[in-house]
């Protein structure tokens, strides 16, 4: 005989509670496993991008400031008018310095992030980071104070600030947090201080809240949980299925077809290069007899 039926509303709801609980514990032990996941995905990545744009990075940069010059000069060649042709080379030279400085930044970033790594053993650093990560997880996981309204949010902010560390793989900003855990969380509580916040805490701390409420945060929090789970589970669905993490497994797997890939992406960059070399020549081309015709430019 199915007994519970018969027991009295409050206690199925307690009984309910409970088992909401349990699902929210899992499913943020379960974004966590994801969150790691996703960050490996990401780190290796990183990498070997960084070994792609040290090898061909000066190439595709001299590919993008010939395609800016070839469109210059096809709208030069269009533009019939001075003021407009001014405005062509003003857009065509801003243009031309974005190109030249966008690249020095990232060949200065992946020199400063090489140099880093250099400097100490990666394997250390990256179980370093996840060690100090999951203390500070222990310590602010926001499951501790599910019945206080303002603890819980402050500790889910927290846990805002340590996953993107993780995620950043900044181990300073972590290490920093871990020496006192105290000093950064009454940091954070001072969000939570205003006129609102008191209320709401008064409120939500109130022993006599009902059953029915804090059924409802519950079910609040676990759909949060699940929606942030669907995102990154979406994220990493797609960094698996990447051509960019298929490079990053032939690089350390494959080195030989690595370099062959390398070796082949140089070619098709060179090879489009000095089609772009010829048609910048004609351009150059047509302009000169144009300026010597009697078109001003």
């Amino acid at each position: 005989m199915e007994l519970k039926k018969f027991l009295p509303g409050f206690l199925r709801r307690g009984e309910k509670i409970e088992k909401l609980k349990k699902k929210i514990r899992e499913a943020r032990e379960h974004l966590t496993n994801l969150m790691v996941e996703v960050f490996e995905l990401r780190s290796n990545v990183r990498e070997v991008l960084e070994s792609v744009t040290e090898r061909v990075g000066e190439i595709e940069k001299k590919k993008e400031l010939l395609i800016n010059k070839v469109n210059f000069l096809r709208k030069r060649l269009a533009s019939p008018v001075m003021d407009m042709r001014e405005e062509d080379d003003k857009i065509w030279r801003q243009t031309e310095e974005n190109i030249h400085r966008e690249y020095s930044e990232v060949f200065e970033k992946i020199k400063k992030d090489r140099e880093f790594r250099d400097n100490e053993n990666p394997k250390k650093k990256k179980s370093r980071l996840k060690k100090v990560w999951m203390e500070l997880v222990k310590i602010f996981h926001p499951d501790k104070h599910m019945n206080k309204e303002k603890d819980k949010k402050a500790y889910e902010e927290m846990m805002v600030t340590v996953n993107q560390a993780k995620k950043e793989g900044n181990l300073e900003a972590l290490e920093a947090i871990a020496r006192d855990p105290g000093k950064f969380l009454r940091e954070v509580e001072k969000n939570f201080k205003s006129p609102e916040s008191k209320t709401l805490d008064q409120n939500c701390d109130n022993p006599m809240k009902s059953a029915c409420d804090q059924e409802k945060e519950l079910l609040m929090t676990l759909d949060s949980l699940l929606a942030d789970i669907k995102k990154i589970s979406c994220e990493e669905k797609k960094l698996k299925k990447s051509t960019d993490l298929t490079l990053w497994k032939m690089w350390k797997n494959r080195p030989e077809e690595f370099e062959n890939t390398m070796r082949e992406m140089e070619s098709n960059l060179l090879s489009e290069i000095k089609t772009l070399e010829k048609v910048l020549s004609k351009l150059m081309k047509k302009l000169d007899e144009k300026t010597k015709s009697g078109w001003t430019v």
